[in-house]
């Protein structure tokens, strides 16, 4: 039983990036599962402050451990989010040597990682191996704004969006930046029978298959269940593991 304890513990650290005006408590749960089931051994938190400070508390950074990252002012624009991602990761390689990665990320925070993979990429970050987007408003004009209505976006037959957005053709171009190795994990909810989680479209999450076509890749996972709201798709222990289960391959 020991071996099979040591075989389900995740060989690099797993970074969690939360969403719009989210926090702490994002990826709580997530982690708190991981942590239960032996995935990963502990949790680092790296706090964002207002003007980009970084602080790490809970060291060391282990070969399993949970690195959450959390931005003090969660509502800021993807770029700038970016750009203070960029400065964790390169900490992260030039401080802790770490030169490998998992990331998970939810909502808003998943087009902030995909800026910073690939408009912001460099020698100095480390390497991502296996990417995991959740409820990812690709397509959206404001993907971080919860307004009552969701965003409803257009694919053509390749499934580009009709009506492309600045940001999205930026990280489109940026695309060729990724590792050719990479494994992407696309997890969308659908609670309204094909539309959306209830926040974000399919059609906006489903923009990033075309997004990184041609480049590492990619799976797709659509949960369609009443509890797979936008929200509840960083809660549940069904999606724990399904993504378990896709870092351990």
């Amino acid at each position: 039983m020991e071996s099979d304890t040591m075989d389900k513990k995740l060989k690099i650290p797993t970074v969690f990036i939360h969403g719009y005006a989210g926090g702490f408590w994002s990826f709580f749960r997530m982690i708190h599962w991981m942590k239960k089931n032996l995935f990963i051994s502990n949790k680092v938190v790296v706090t964002i402050a207002r003007n980009g400070d970084v602080k790490f508390s809970g060291l060391p950074i282990l070969n399993n451990s949970g690195i959450q990252i959390i931005f003090k002012n969660g509502k800021q624009m993807v770029e700038e989010q970016g750009i203070f991602l960029e400065k964790v990761f390169s900490d992260l390689k030039s401080i802790y040597h770490i030169n490998e990665l998992n990331v998970i990320a939810h909502s808003m925070g998943a087009v902030s990682a995909m800026y910073l993979l690939t408009n912001l990429k460099n020698e100095k970050i480390p390497k991502v191996k296996k990417l995991i987007m959740l409820g990812a408003p690709f397509a959206d004009v404001e993907p971080g704004i919860d307004g009552d209505e969701v965003e409803n976006i257009e694919l053509t037959n390749e499934g580009a969006p009709l009506n492309q957005t600045t940001r999205y053709a930026l990280l489109k171009e940026g695309s060729k930046n990724l590792d050719d190795d990479i494994e992407i994990l696309n997890i969308i909810g659908d609670t309204d029978f094909g539309f959306s989680d209830g926040k974000v479209s399919i059609s906006s999450a489903k923009a990033l298959e075309y997004l990184v076509k041609g480049v590492g890749h990619y799976h797709e996972k659509i949960i369609m269940h009443r509890w797979a709201t936008h929200r509840r798709l960083h809660e549940n222990n069904s999606i724990f593991k399904k993504i378990s289960n896709f870092l351990m391959k």
